[in-house]
């Protein structure tokens, strides 16, 4: 720990005040390819229309990851820490959790060397049932102790069908937690300032970096670069070993969609069925993933002012929405303390709470609200909006994990001058939230190099692939699903006419071509763009 430190000497178990991770992950995690438009053509949903999958081969393809992991068999046992019931459902499951020994190569960077899984399967699902692995979300959420929420979250087609399984990654839960983020560092995370190419906002930038390195390397030792996606991938694939198949059966979203076109890469003979809803494209360095991400913020801001005349009671934004949110930012940076990373509220906060909630359009009266309340001087509702984020889940692994995945997953260490020259590159076209996003990847410019950089993923040989995005959210944005799928060899992608982070079980549409798949191997047609 870095030596007068405020919080040196204690980790806290949520970020502080206003402080959160999903902005941060969006820029880490996500990638796209930048160019024009190619959209789907407009079609509907029709399962007459769909092609079968194809059964997995005998002889499976070897990718980089070789034939395939091995471990021992699963063991499932009684797991009285996690909650069976799913409360927005209220769906009660059957729920039982098992430790699966890994081979990361004699390599043991965070303690034993294991994942922590769990196993949740709706009444009348018999335990010999397939089983479905689900990756919601980043690194460290929705893992093994959500199991029945995510089971609940699934279609009721797909949860009556297979046992559902979460998992604790390495790093989070209860797979060796990675814990090095502390409150000092978090707040400074969340106050940044707007334009990295001031000499204020730079300043606090490389310090954030050189105290997050210091402390997860003080943590970790020279091991910390293990904790990544590659890793990852080959965890999933001791999972699959021990559960005894052939093959591998996934959903991911976000992140776990990320993560399940690698797996496929490293693994393509393994590949069952795999749904990946909002991935993004690991192929691009954290720079122009940040541009892209901007880009499709700034679009999404302004559906939000178009739509902000229908919010009951009128918008709070009045009639100029992106003036106002302008204001907001420099209202809330002239306030006294509020300099970059000092952890008092202040202009990155407003952008950074835009970034994570401009993917729910049902939240957007909220969000309006909050943004014109610090346009008037008041950051109170930012900052609840920001804390809301965390609520049910552990915020520090969580950040913590994001922000370990996410620089050993790039190659990418920023320069100062390589940071400026992308600032003036991207200002031209998103200039609200451009600078901004482009600076969170200097978060990393003092990391250790990474020991396997993430890279194009082709997963040659393997079964269909099924890719979901939405054409006109600001998390994963449109090109970079188009760009992953392009890649994919099997993939068919569907694309649903929304800005909402997460097509499924959110879209009808989407949902019926997805359970189609899973439960009868048939893909939608292509081209299938769904309506709103």
């Amino acid at each position: 720990m870095s030596p007068g430190r405020p919080d040196s000497g204690r980790r806290r178990r949520r970020p502080a005040t206003g402080s959160v991770g999903l902005p941060l992950v969006v820029l880490l995690l996500a990638g796209c390819t930048l160019g024009p438009s190619q959209r789907p053509v407009v079609a509907t949903y029709d399962q007459g229309e769909g092609a079968r999958t194809s059964a997995a081969s005998s002889s499976p393809p070897v990718g980089p990851g070789g034939p395939g992991q091995q471990a021992d068999p699963i063991q499932w046992g009684p797991c009285d820490d996690v909650d069976a019931l799913d409360r927005a459902s209220g769906i009660r499951f059957e729920v039982d959790c098992a430790a699966v020994l890994v081979d990361r190569r004699g390599l043991n960077p965070f303690g034993a060397q294991s994942i922590q899984v769990a196993r949740a399967r709706a009444p009348g699902v018999s335990r010999d049932s397939p089983a479905l692995v689900a990756v919601i979300g980043q690194p460290g959420e929705n893992g093994r102790s959500e199991v029945a929420a995510v089971a609940g979250g699934l279609s009721a087609a797909v949860r009556e069908h297979f046992a559902v399984l979460t998992l604790d990654l390495a790093g989070t839960g209860r797979s060796s937690p990675i814990d090095c983020l502390s409150g000092y560092d978090a707040g400074a995370l969340a106050t940044l300032g707007v334009d990295p190419t001031e000499p204020a906002a730079g300043a606090a930038l490389a310090e954030l970096s050189r105290s997050l390195t210091y402390e997860c390397g003080d943590l970790a030792g020279p091991e910390l670069s293990l904790v990544n996606s590659t890793a990852a991938a080959d965890d999933l694939d001791s999972l699959r070993s021990a559960l005894g198949g052939p093959t591998l059966n996934l959903i991911g979203r976000g992140f776990g969609a990320t993560l399940g076109a690698v797996y496929a890469d490293r693994y393509p003979g393994r590949v069952g069925v795999a749904v990946l809803d909002g991935p993004t494209d690991p192929l691009d360095d954290m720079d122009t993933r940040a541009a892209a991400v901007a880009i499709a913020a700034e679009k999404a801001l302004d559906a939000l002012s178009a739509r902000c005349p229908t919010f009951a009671g009128g918008c709070p934004l009045g009639a100029d929405p992106r003036a106002t949110v302008q204001k907001a930012v420099t209202v809330l940076d002239a306030r006294p303390g509020a300099g970059p990373g000092a952890g008092s509220t202040n202009g990155g906060s407003v952008l950074m709470t835009l970034l994570l909630r401009l993917g729910d359009p049902d939240g957007w009266p909220e969000l309006a609200t909050a943004v014109a309340a610090a346009a008037a001087g008041d950051p109170a509702p930012v900052g609840t909006l920001l804390r809301a984020v965390l609520d049910g889940q552990d915020g520090a692994g969580w950040l913590n994990a994001a922000i370990v995945y996410g620089c050993n997953d790039s190659a990418l260490r920023i320069s100062p001058a390589q940071l400026k020259s992308a600032v003036q590159e991207v200002r031209r076209r998103a200039p609200l939230f451009g600078p901004y996003t482009v600076g969170l990847a200097g978060v990393c410019q003092a990391w250790p190099a990474p020991e396997a950089a993430l890279g194009s993923v082709k997963a040659s040989g393997a079964a269909p692939i099924l890719v979901a995005g939405s054409v006109a959210e600001p998390v994963s944005p449109y090109e970079q699903v188009r760009s992953l799928a392009g890649q994919l060899a099997s993939a068919r992608l569907i694309s649903w006419q929304s800005g909402r982070h997460g097509s499924y079980p959110a879209s009808p549409c989407i949902t019926a071509a997805v359970d189609a798949y899973l439960l009868e191997g048939t893909l939608p047609a292509v081209g299938t763009l769904c309506p709103p």
